[in-house]
């Protein structure tokens, strides 16, 4: 569709100062042919090529920016004459945006020509749009970053601020310009009146140098090109007018930044690291480089206009550090992946970075992504300190991974073998991250990057992947499967009776909770791979699309990785209904799965944000609890098994609990006891503050208080029976809510060594039933999921999903088979499992419909979903 977008504004739309601001004599750019443009002759070139261009409708432009006089003069008189330009990457990725977004004119070589002949633009275009640029980790995408007018200027003045820039200070093109790093040298050295020298070699040439030595005062690099002048040794010789050195585009490892800064104290240069995003324009912190060798971790303070805060409520969260969110005048007005977003205005105000960082000193530092951690063996481990590690040995690497493993790509070493360099790296990888070496895949050879230098994080994966031809060929499967989203779409609404599913909610806001979780977790891993920790609160979009972009099946074909949690209701299933049978004689499988309710109501329920939240979960919880619990009491009734307590599941007050038949049920006594004492702690305003804040804390203190009183009343009282009132079991609850949030190595363990501390002498007669509930607590700590043979998957996933029926059941069956059958325990335990499961597929749909007619679910926009840490 063709519209016209009239120009309102026509004049200071660039990042080019007045003239009467500065110097108009004095150079601003040099090309390597000894052509020198003042400020003058600058802006009038711009101008009279501005003129030209407003044709009364502003357009969209492709820009192919090269470090030309020409080129450059045409791009800054595309912007001054208010039209929108789209910066071409290098190579295919250019054809890409091309494809994707067909533009009205382009700008190749210094000549602007029209794109085709119709009078009417293709687009429309918001008045504020001036610039979009592909973000560095998506080039070639349709995905684009939106900037401003305003953006580009007052981000150009805020880093000219922040490093000392003078009419006197020369820069140079040693970055690609349609990198938002390289083009900020331009705007920024331009609109403080200085001047920019115009050159495409690189730190490896000696033409580069040559221009460098001509009067460069500073240098803008990426960590690879530091990487390359310490190898060549090109910054150990003088070079009389650099002042300043400026590093962004990455981490760059501690002691390179410290031993790269004290040798600019020897020769008179600074070090500034920098840190920013295309979505920040470009800058968001520089370090001063007096400060640089003294804290090489760190990235600076947010430069003039930008403001910094830390969002520690992210389940990356440690509790310190929290997601970088920053908002001013240089954050972008948003993205554009489709036409229509062009006449968009500001969407963002406050720019989430995806990366985790803490201010230390008032300086900030970046500690890792939020998509930068993974969970190996039950193990947090974050990436970049991996990564850190093994760069602190010299090696110059990429650290990925998901929750199978590490995957390190390494460049081969001068001198080393490379299975010498291989077997090294998995050694001081598994050192770093705390697993064995068998959790980690090394490639040797050179790093993917990207045009600009930086290192290709999905490139370094894929070689990664394709040195294992297991997983080669299990990707191509999946890239070749067509409707991945239909199929998840599919499972999603079997799973939770719904008639469509929108894939951009969670699948707790569709409304799965513990109960729907088992099924869809299971389901979801067939089709998709290992799940992330934390999926079932990310919007299941995400979900597909990192399947359809990163191909992640399992890695075996025979086997699938399913959830701990579920393996152990799975496990516990069994050996409840096997030792009430007398198949066999495994006790402390039903205090086990007390540990998983309590995982799982953190995780789901409790996880939801405000006290009205928290009560719906819990109340659509135990509806589906209840149901099925009062119609087997009831049931029960008839033939004098179970009474009223059982019934309105509060045996424990009727003094029933010595009563064989009537204690029968004491689980779920005390797990809907337990879900609506938390519950309720959760709404005092000062516990559920705390609980937002650091969920951890609040549950270890439970876990603490638990304990308390099942030491203290089983000191008093030692009938059995008592090991099944909530006092004496609450702390297993309580234990496996810890775990669920203990985000960290050192809260894990600590919270296993206080829950295993409860577990000795808790039957004082029967260390084999404290050994199997030690068991259970420890895989549900150590391990976020277990192998398992995929023909047994389905036969897993149904005696978890059916748990609490086969637990609810088991004793009419197994009295019932015994008085007609048959005593025999093989049989009375299958009855027992086969009828739960019965029970379970003919009452699942009518329990999730009558609880959406009891607790309507509250439908919340994908935007206002957020979790606690």
């Amino acid at each position: 569709m063709h519209a016209s977008t009239t120009l309102t504004r026509t004049a200071g739309l660039s990042p080019l100062p007045s003239l009467d601001r500065v110097d108009g004599s004095a150079p601003a750019l040099l090309d390597g042919h000894g052509e020198v443009l003042d400020h003058a002759t600058l802006r009038r070139r711009v101008d009279e090529l501005a003129a030209e261009l407003r044709t009364g409708d502003r357009r969209l432009v492709h820009v192919q920016l090269r470090p030309t006089v020409d080129d450059i003069v045409g791009y800054l008189a595309i912007l001054e004459a208010g039209h929108v330009a789209l910066l071409l990457p290098e190579g295919r990725a250019a054809e890409a945006v091309r494809r994707a977004w067909p533009a009205d004119l382009s700008l190749a070589d210094g000549a602007v020509a029209f794109l085709h002949d119709e009078p009417e633009p293709r687009h429309v275009l918001h008045p504020d749009l001036a610039l979009l640029l592909s973000t560095s980790g998506s080039t070639g995408s349709p995905k684009l970053v939106r900037l401003s007018h305003a953006n580009l200027t007052s981000n150009a003045h805020g880093i000219a601020a922040a490093l000392g820039l003078t009419p006197r200070d020369r820069g140079v093109t040693s970055l690609p310009l349609y990198y938002c790093y390289g083009l900020s040298v331009l705007h920024s050295h331009l609109a403080v009146g200085a001047s920019v020298a115009l050159t495409s070699g690189s730190v490896l040439d000696d033409d580069f140098w040559r221009v460098v030595d001509s009067g460069v005062s500073t240098l803008a690099v990426v960590p690879h090109m530091v990487e390359l002048m310490e190898t060549t040794g090109v910054l150990e010789r003088p070079h009389p007018q650099l002042r300043l050195i400026t590093q962004a585009g990455g981490r760059m490892a501690e002691d390179r930044v410290r031993r790269t800064a004290q040798l600019g104290e020897r020769h008179g240069w600074g070090l500034s690291v920098m840190y920013g995003q295309s979505e920040a324009t470009a800058r968001i912190a520089i370090q001063d480089p007096t400060s640089t060798a003294a804290s090489p971790a760190t990235v600076g303070r947010p430069i003039p206009g930008a403001e910094v805060r830390i969002d520690r409520d992210v389940p990356e969260s440690d509790g310190v550090s929290g997601e970088i969110v920053v908002s001013g005048p240089g954050v972008m007005l948003g993205y554009a992946q489709h036409a229509d977003d062009l006449a968009l205005g500001r969407m963002v105000t406050g720019l989430r970075t995806g990366d985790l960082g803490v201010f230390d000193g008032g300086l900030l530092r970046i500690v890792g992504r939020r998509s930068g951690f993974v969970k190996v063996l039950g193990l947090r481990i974050d990436l970049a300190r991996v990564e850190s590690a093994l760069e602190g040995e010299g090696l110059v690497v990429c650290v990925t991974g998901d929750d199978t493993g590490l995957r390190v790509a390494v460049e081969p070493v001068p001198g080393e073998r490379v299975d010498d360099t291989a077997s090294r790296v998995r050694r001081l990888a598994g050192h770093a991250a705390g697993v064995g070496v068998g959790h980690i895949r090394v490639a040797v050879q050179p790093l993917a990057r990207l045009g600009n230098g930086k290192v290709d994080r999905a490139g370094c994966d894929a070689l990664v992947r394709a040195t294992d031809p297991e997983e080669c060929a299990d990707s191509r499967q999946r890239i070749d499967a067509p409707g991945i989203a239909v199929r998840v779409a599919a499972v999603l609404c079997e799973v939770l009776g719904v008639p469509d599913v929108d894939l951009d909610r969670s699948f707790v806001a569709l409304g799965g909770d513990s109960l729907t979780h088992v099924q869809a977790s299971s389901r979801l891993t067939a089709l998709l791979g290992d799940l992330p920790t934390d999926w079932h609160h990310r919007p299941v979009r995400s979900l597909v699309e990192v399947a359809d972009d990163d191909a992640r099946p399992a890695r075996n074909r025979r086997w699938q990785r399913v959830e701990v949690s579920v393996v152990l209701r799975a496990i516990a299933a069994i050996i409840i209904c096997g030792s009430h049978a007398e198949l066999f004689r495994v006790l402390g499988g039903a205090h086990t799965l007390m540990a998983v309710a309590g995982y799982s109501t953190a995780m789901f329920g409790l996880s939801a944000v405000g006290v009205v939240a928290r009560w719906r979960a819990g109340a659509r919880l135990l509806v589906g609890v209840a149901v099925p619990t009062v119609v087997t009491a009831l049931i029960g009734m008839a033939y004098g098994r179970y009474g009223w307590g059982n019934v309105f599941m509060v045996n424990w007050a009727t003094g029933n609990i010595s009563t064989r038949g009537r204690n029968e049920l004491w689980f779920v006594d005390v797990l809907v006891l337990a879900v609506l004492v938390v519950t309720a702690l959760l709404s005092w305003p000062a516990i559920s503050r705390r609980w937002n804040d650091d969920p951890w804390r609040v549950a270890f203190a439970l876990l603490v208080v638990g304990l308390g009183s099942r030491f203290i009343i089983l000191s008093f009282e030692h009938d059995g029976p008592m090991r099944g009132v909530l006092p004496t079991v609450f702390w297993l609850f309580a234990a496996g809510m810890a775990l669920a949030v203990a985000r960290t190595r050192r809260r894990t363990e600590l919270t296993l060594a206080l829950a295993l501390l409860g577990t000795l002498g808790y039957f004082p007669d029967n260390t084999a039933r404290n050994l199997v509930i030690a068991g259970g607590i420890i895989a549900l700590a150590l391990l976020r999921s277990v192998p398992v043979p995929r023909v047994l998957v389905p036969v897993v996933t149904v005696l978890a999903a059916a748990s609490l029926h086969i637990y609810l059941v088991q004793f009419h069956v197994l009295t019932l088979v015994s008085r007609t059958l048959t005593d025999h325990g093989l049989v009375r335990t299958v009855a027992g499992l086969v009828v739960g499961i019965v029970v379970w597929r003919l009452t699942a749909t009518p329990i999730a419909r009558l609880q959406d007619l009891l607790v309507p679910l509250r439908r919340t926009s994908p935007t206002s979903e957020r979790t606690i840490p």
